[in-house]
């Protein structure tokens, strides 16, 4: 929230990710909770919405194998991406 406020003129994109444990779908609505919460927090704290986009990616785009719990686990994120 310091940084978008300090440079107004940044736009990002949060999204959300999980792990591949479960139902695709009930990943992805996960993921997309998870991105929304995390907006809610930045306009909460006085980020415009307008600034913001979030997508929910569920298991499609892991960060490590999902093969053991380490790697679940760094599945389990949030990635803020600047957009122009």
């Amino acid at each position: 929230a310091g940084v978008l406020s300090k440079h107004p003129a940044l736009r990002i994109e949060i999204v959300g990710h999980t792990d591949s444990v479960g139902a695709r779908d009930t990943n992805v609505k996960l993921s997309e909770d998870r991105a929304n919460a995390v907006r809610d927090y930045l306009v909460k704290k006085g980020v415009d919405p307008s600034r913001i986009q979030t997508r929910g990616a569920g298991p499609d785009e892991p960060a490590a194998d999902n093969a053991d719990p380490a790697g679940r686990a760094q599945n389990r994120r949030i990635e803020f991406k600047l957009l122009k």
